[in-house]
């Protein structure tokens, strides 16, 4: 940073700093407005628009100081940031929780599980007992000054959902003042450059509550396999590059899917009307053309841009009923001409997958439902229907599609990327395949194929459940990266995200390239600097979006099933295990998918030692054994919405509840080592 002399004058030519540090303040009318920190440096209180520079990640936020260089274009300054200032004051620490009055001191107990601190608060400013609130922690390291930021009000579930955890991973329920001011300006298709696919009968298949349509799907048969179309909503024709709407799009990086709302990538005249593939109403679309043969191997390609009516809006469930003989008015005329050719496709690509092992893990989702009060109606396990199974191999193919199209002509690609399972985790399956008399290959060779051999032979057993958990943590997170490692998971060496560009960044950016390799008219295309380097950083913030939008989803779904389990405390359930460590075991509620914690000081009176691998819990004394994916009754002892937690205790078939889980012996204990013995004939057995 040049510093200015102490004998320039009041009024500074700002021309003469080349670079200087600055602070992001604020955005108006859509532009982020910086100003000097040094405020003599900025005597006059120049406006000075800040220039997006990509490579300065994560994108700067309100208080963040940078070091950025700064030109004029006629009355107008601007700032392009160069790299993040070693002066920029660091992040207050946050905590979310619910204040508590104690003898005249207010304190803040924190909603995040784990965190089992008090804060004094020095000043309440009017909070009441049992609302819900922001604490910023300053001061020192030895000592954390609290403060309140934000009240909330009275706690619930859903302000916790709409409040904290949104804030807590960044995610923004607003779009700026810029992107709304678009969307009055949006271009007009010009359908005459477009393929006409309205007189073919592609369909819409989601979930009974799903709002946003962006794919259909068609199929029919010939002599050597089908003709397959799967056409996805041409949201790259409105997003185009550096405008607002993509700004905001790249910022956000997905749309976050809560149990009480949706925070969308992009706003609802996008992703509820212009592109939502409705009924009876002519839309935009860039169409995947596939034909296969009649085990599901891909002949052929093409991607061409569109225009449909879709011919119904179906459900997984009617879609399902329908092949199973149970038909309604929506389906009825649908099924010789749309549904049949559909499953009939989807038993040839299941072929196909098979044949090339992609993973087969039976790990349930929780799906909760509320009204539009917030009030928990249901929760439940996801249903997984053979319709869903279709969807899904559809998008598959139509992604592997567009990977290969991609790389036929020499584009940046942003893969979808799965690494093979690190060879340190596989030690942990090891006592398993030990047991099994199963040997897996080395890291190098190992196939996903190798690891549904050990999920069918345990499902043999009974402990699918168990085994399907302890292989899903094996595995290495999916990610973004122009750097193609193949998708492991899937049994792919070429594979990316093309179908769901309303809903994801990086299908975009699959789109634009599309666009771009098979030269289609109508705009939109992937800018010409785009490269491998650019897309790097892109994939680092997409896949950071979409860690964080997961982590939100897990925090408030766990919230509202406690809150929806708390009056059945004192209940028992029929679980099985899922994971053993020292704390204890952790259970699902088969029927509804919930999972919780078996404390140690809950199980029989015993030394348990956790067997290598951490498969299973035994007994020292009494030989009992706990075994991942083995069925339990545990009652629920213990539903905390504040935190998400479930917590539960252990119930002898025989006998009920153990006596020691009444506190007849407390702690969890460490092991191996064995805890110190009173009997004596126990000594003589450890002896």
């Amino acid at each position: 940073m040049e510093k200015m002399s102490k004998k320039k004058k009041k009024t500074v030519d700002l021309s003469n700093c080349t670079a200087f540090e600055v602070a992001y303040v604020s955005r108006v009318s859509g532009e982020l407005i910086a100003d000097t920190l040094v405020k003599k440096e900025n005597p006059n209180r120049e406006r000075i628009i800040i220039i997006d520079n990509r490579r300065i990640r994560p994108a700067l936020e309100v208080g963040d100081a940078f070091i950025g260089k700064i030109s004029r274009r006629g009355d107008t300054w601007y700032v392009k940031a160069i790299a993040r200032s070693a002066r920029a004051n660091a992040p207050e620490e946050k905590v979310y929780g619910v204040v508590e009055k104690v003898n005249h001191q207010v304190y803040v107990l924190p909603t995040d599980r784990g965190n089992f601190m008090k804060y004094l608060i020095d000043k309440p400013d009017g909070a009441r007992n049992g609302d819900f609130v922001a604490i910023s922690l300053g001061g020192s390291k030895k000592f954390k000054q609290a403060r309140i930021i934000r009240n909330y009000g009275g706690y619930d579930v859903n302000k916790a959902a709409s409040g904290s955890i949104l804030d807590k991973y960044n995610i923004n329920t607003v779009f700026p003042e810029g992107v709304t001011s678009e969307l009055g300006k949006l271009p007009k298709y010009k359908r005459d450059c477009r393929e006409d696919l309205t007189s073919l009968p592609l369909v819409t298949i989601d979930g009974d509550d799903s709002k946003d349509f962006d794919d259909a799907v068609w199929a029919e048969k010939t002599v050597t396999g089908f003709n397959l179309i799967v056409a996805i909503a041409d949201v790259a024709f409105y997003v185009r590059h550096l405008s607002m709407l993509d700004r905001e799009a790249y910022r956000r990086g997905n749309s976050v899917y809560l149990p009480n709302m949706v925070v969308p990538m992009l706003p609802e005249v996008l992703s509820n009307d212009l592109c939502s593939l409705r009924p009876k109403e002519v839309r935009p679309v860039l169409a995947c053309y596939m034909t296969i043969d009649h085990q599901g191997r891909l002949l052929g390609y093409n991607f061409k841009r569109a225009v449909m009516r879709s011919a119904a809006r179906l459900t997984y469930r009617e879609v399902q009923d329908a092949r199973d003989g149970k038909k309604n008015n929506h389906t009825a005329p649908l099924i010789k001409t749309v549904i049949t050719p559909l499953y009939e496709a989807y038993e040839a690509l299941r072929r196909e997958r098979i044949r090339r092992g992609a993973l087969e893990l039976d790990v349930p989702e929780v799906k909760v439902k509320v009204d539009h009060k917030g009030a928990i109606r249901s929760v439940a396990k996801t249903e997984v229907l053979d319709s869903n199974r279709l969807i899904e191999e559809f998008m598959v193919a139509a992604n592997v599609a567009a990977a290969l199209m991609l790389q036929k002509h020499k584009q940046p690609i942003m893969y979808r990327i799965h690494d093979k399972p690190k060879s340190e985790k596989m030690k942990d399956i090891e006592p398993l395949l030990h047991n099994l008399k199963m040997k897996l290959p080395d890291a190098a060779s190992l196939k996903p194929g190798h690891l549904n051999k050990i999920i069918e032979k345990c499902r043999k057993t009974g402990y699918s459940a168990g085994i399907s958990d302890l292989i899903l943590r094996l595995q290495s997170q999916a990610c973004y990266s122009p750097h193609n490692i193949g998708h492991f998971g899937l049994g792919l060496k070429n594979y990316v995200h093309f179908t769901s560009p309303i809903r994801r960044y990086a299908d975009l950016l699959i789109h634009r390239a599309l666009i771009k390799a098979c030269r289609l008219p109508d705009g939109g295309a992937l800018d010409n600097k785009a490269d491998e380097k650019l897309f790097e950083e892109i994939g680092v913030h997409i896949s950071a979006a979409e860690r964080a939008a997961v982590a939100a989803e897990r925090e408030v779904t766990s919230r509202y099933i406690s809150a929806y389990l708390e009056p059945l405390c004192g209940q028992d359930f029929e679980v099985r295990i899922t994971g053993l460590n020292n704390a204890g075991i952790f259970v699902r509620i088969e029927a509804l998918g919930a999972e919780g914690l078996v404390p140690m000081r809950t199980l029989p009176d015993d030394d348990y030692m956790l067997m290598p691998g951490g498969g299973e819990m035994l007994g020292r004394f009494n030989a009992r054994s706990f075994k991942m994916g083995a069925p339990l009754t545990c009652r629920l002892t213990e539903a905390v919405p504040l935190t998400g937690g479930l917590t539960f205790q252990y119930v002898d078939k025989d006998q009920g509840v153990d006596y020691f889980a009444k506190g007849g012996r407390g702690g969890p204990r460490t092991f191996p080592a064995p805890s110190p013995l009173k009997s004596k004939k126990r000594k003589k057995t450890n002896a």
